[in-house]
């Protein structure tokens, strides 16, 4: 299924307005913002960068890591 130019500048638009507003408060929101920017970098063709790679092995189980910490390997890598 392809999207008209329109149709991907529209949602580009849209999830860029969803991330501005985001508040990262646990692991589920931090999933989500990562999720928004794959689909950000999917939707302009773009090749997926360190930062969101960084983040995909966002752990579901075991100990509680604080997600400033998690955030802030982010920014490193």
């Amino acid at each position: 299924m392809t999207l008209s130019k329109e149709s991907v500048a529209t949602v580009s638009d849209l999830i860029e307005n969803k991330l501005a507003i985001m508040t990262i408060d646990d692991r589920d929101d931090l999933r989500e913002m990562v999720a928004l920017k794959r689909a950000l970098i999917e939707l302009r063709g773009m090749p997926e960068d360190d930062t969101v790679k960084s983040f995909s092995d966002i752990p579901r189980r075991g100990r509680r890591r604080k997600i400033s910490d998690m955030m802030a390997e982010g920014d490193r890598a």
